[in-house]
């Protein structure tokens, strides 16, 4: 794997130990897909935390956990 795609995994491992394996899904769906992507590369980027970069996908999205 590499770094990005480690970085994408403990992102959604976080979600979904955090919250539910419900909240995945939603964040996986085809509508979300662009936004879930731009937050990911961005995050990775300026070298955000698992759980910022988590945190903020859920916001972003406005889903109530």
């Amino acid at each position: 794997m590499t770094k990005i795609d480690n970085f994408i995994f403990e992102v959604f491992v976080f979600i979904e130990t955090t919250y539910n394996k419900g909240l995945i899904r939603k964040i996986k769906s085809n509508e979300n897909k662009e936004i879930v992507d731009r937050l990911m590369s961005s995050s990775f980027k300026n070298d955000y935390a698992v759980d910022r970069t988590g945190n903020k996908i859920i916001a972003m999205l406005r889903l109530n956990p």
